[in-house]
């Protein structure tokens, strides 16, 4: 699977991990450990500087529905950070954008750094 994903439950982080080419199965996958692991909650950093969209563009309309109803049956989705290196004009960053219609907190960096930075004033640290 090209998004790797680790839970850290102490600090209540979760990290994605694209690699090569990411599908809309991948998202769904990533979506999957989420909540397998009970961590909707927790801060998430989606690190897309390695990947590679071959989403179409009704695979695009379909993770917007698919964002959104996970946004809507769930309350407590904690903020979510999108890393995208100096490359936000990237096809998979512009569809992590597509979740900044959810009702939660999301921004995108182009560093990990700033993105901490950013979760911790969101939701600090246990």
């Amino acid at each position: 699977m090209p998004i790797y994903v680790t839970v850290y439950h102490l600090d209540k982080t979760i990290i994605g991990k694209t690699e090569g080419e990411v599908t809309l199965t991948d998202i769904e996958g990533y979506l999957d450990d989420i909540v397998r692991a009970k961590a909707v909650r927790y801060r998430k950093i989606f690190d897309a500087t390695s990947g590679t969209s071959v989403l179409s563009p009704q695979d695009v309309e379909t993770l917007r529905a698919t964002l959104a109803d996970f946004t809507q049956k769930r309350r407590d989705v904690g903020p979510f950070a999108v890393i995208t290196g100096g490359n936000r004009e990237g096809r998979l960053a512009n569809i992590c954008q597509t979740a900044t219609t959810a009702d939660r907190p999301m921004r995108v960096f182009s560093d990990i750094h700033s993105a901490r930075r950013w979760l911790n004033e969101m939701m600090p640290v246990p």
